[in-house]
């Protein structure tokens, strides 16, 4: 049966529930569900009855300046003092504490970082808004798993466990700080969340130079998007790291680059592949006479590259690309970052040696490496090839004591 739109119900899994607005919840009045006394659900038509009773009562209540009076079976349900501290109120404050405006080194946290933990709360308040506006204290592990598992059936996995997790981050500094009482544990924590399934996809050289040559060629003649490639792979930087870049971060040979994300430092040498590409755009600035700060410039304008005019000139030239080369239609920009990691592998550096050029943590880039390079055949042989050398050379394979 169609569930039926009634004023203060709301219709969960076919099962009616009392949702006061926001003027009766700010009155005292709770959520509950619509039941009998027996314990029995109310059916579309007592539910209907139920809330003609209660715009009655609101009404005449409204008219003699008089407290509302509820209809019969869940008045004691619905009645209760205001809530103390809601889930809305411990938002609003964990957004304005240092927590989520400062790194752990006291710099700013990056606007991006702080919006998109507010889309992650967002979906909370939208999702449910009863609970939303309801005591953060009478949340359980039961609850936040339902929650988990309800977003994940209807928002996908990403999306709830990143809700989830965001709601595990404010309750532990509401509890820090006193805010959150009555909760001997975090009910957003351990709750088995499953992980979304790496993405496992890096370009291969092939790829690249048809990317490249795509960007060069007669549609686009864009040498400019094609240095923001080699930039991408060849320094194995975050997107906003490198269409930021200053030329000041050029010195003797290496660039200096503190991370926006996570403020790390890194400052390896300029590889020579992408130094011919930089000597190039610096010689087409010198013919237009272009004096800017800027390490990439946005040719067609000679501005600093836009984010917005970057990523639909990359899908453009992707698209074109993808013609003749079918699978550069499943490249993404955030690859470039993963594929300079992948490369560096491939070339048999280790994760210091990686991490030392693209500011990943070690977990960071042991993660990308092992969804990335079991992909990759050349590993394979060379694993075996070393073995067979290892083997060969008559090494003792005693253990040591």
């Amino acid at each position: 049966m169609a569930e039926v739109r009634i004023r203060h119900v709301a219709w969960r899994n076919g099962r009616p529930r009392f949702s006061p607005g926001p003027t009766l919840r700010a009155k005292g009045y709770k959520p509950a569900d619509l039941k009998h006394a027996d314990g029995r659900w109310f059916s579309q038509g007592e539910a209907l009855d139920w809330s003609n009773a209660l715009r009655q009562a609101l009404m005449a209540a409204k008219a003699e300046s008089a407290p509302v009076a509820l209809p019969a079976s869940i008045a004691p349900l619905v009645s209760r003092p205001a809530v103390a501290y809601p889930m809305s109120q411990l938002f609003e404050d964990w957004f304005r504490s240092p927590r989520v405006l400062k790194r752990k080194d006291g710099t700013p946290r990056p606007p991006a970082t702080i919006k998109d933990y507010k889309q992650k709360a967002r979906v909370l308040e939208l999702w449910d808004p009863d609970m939303w506006a309801s005591e953060i204290s009478a949340l359980d592990q039961s609850i936040c798993y339902g929650l988990y598992e309800d977003l994940w059936k209807s928002k996908g996995l990403a999306t709830a466990r990143g809700a989830l997790t965001i709601l595990g981050m404010a309750i532990s500094w509401g509890l820090r700080t006193g805010r959150v009482k009555g909760l001997t544990m975090n009910p957003a924590r351990d709750l088995d969340m499953q992980a979304p399934a790496a993405r496992a996809r890096f370009i291969t050289r092939e790829e690249f130079d048809h990317l490249v040559a795509t960007a060069e060629g007669e549609k686009f003649r864009r040498p400019d998007f094609a240095d923001m490639l080699y930039c991408g792979v060849w320094t194995s930087q975050r997107q906003y790291d490198r269409l930021r870049l200053q030329l000041s971060a050029f010195r003797k040979g290496r660039f200096v680059l503190r991370q926006n994300k996570t403020g790390a430092i890194v400052n390896p040498p300029v590889a020579a592949p992408y130094k011919a590409r930089m000597d190039a755009a610096a010689e087409r600035r010198k013919i237009k006479e272009i004096i800017s700060p800027y390490a990439h410039l946005n040719e067609s304008t000679w501005a600093p590259w836009n984010h917005w005019t970057y990523r639909n000139l990359f899908s453009e030239i992707r698209a074109e690309a993808a013609k003749t080369v079918p699978s550069c239609a499943t490249i993404m920009e955030k690859d470039l970052r993963a594929t300079g990691v992948t490369w560096m592998a491939l070339a048999k550096n280790t994760l210091p040696q990686i991490c030392a050029v693209s500011g990943h943590s070690l977990q960071g880039a042991h993660i990308i490496l092992k969804h990335y390079l079991a992909l990759h055949p050349e590993m394979a042989t060379t694993a075996i090839g070393n073995l067979v050398e290892w083997y060969e050379s008559g090494s003792n394979s005693d253990m040591a004591v």
